[in-house]
């Protein structure tokens, strides 16, 4: 289904750009299976995401979130070629939220998610318990992380 989306997508996309350049559209070409083939000197249009932006918007929102990127030519690729990407963001639960915690974690989350990026989130409940957070009560400190879970959501 998804192949699909991305195939419809591609074709109202190049459907779009191509009504007024005929020079272009003698490019463009159906395969045997059906599928657009477009030739060499064709101008060659990136097909739409499902968020509604384009590569570049995707990869200046993504880098939004950071001082800095070990990889940016990883990064490009990955929103290009990726259906999906993980990313993994794990807490200590070590009491109450801080506005930290609670608004620029919910802000950084939802640019990424904007971009296509899911997440996995890790309740570093073991290492608070090492760090002696709540006691080291590993009961408590549950639920501490269970409480910031919630207010995420929220």
């Amino acid at each position: 289904a998804a192949e699909k989306a991305r195939s419809a997508g591609a074709l109202g996309s190049l459907s779009a750009t191509s009504r007024g350049m005929s020079s272009e559209v003698e490019n463009v070409a159906q395969d045997v299976e059906g599928k657009l083939a477009v030739s060499s000197d064709a101008p060659v249009e990136e097909a739409p995401h499902s968020s509604g932006l384009t590569l570049e918007e995707r990869y200046q929102l993504c880098r939004s979130v950071a001082e800095e990127c070990q990889m940016e030519d990883e990064l490009r690729r990955l929103l290009e070629k990726k259906p999906v990407i993980y990313a993994y963001d794990g807490f200590e639960p070590s009491g109450r939220m801080h506005i930290a915690q609670g608004v620029m974690k919910a802000i950084n989350v939802n640019k990424l998610t904007k971009c296509g990026v899911h997440f996995k989130f890790w309740v570093a409940d073991w290492f608070a318990q090492l760090n002696n957070k709540m006691g080291g009560d590993l009961k408590k400190i549950q639920t501490v992380g269970r409480y910031m879970v919630e207010v995420w959501k929220a």
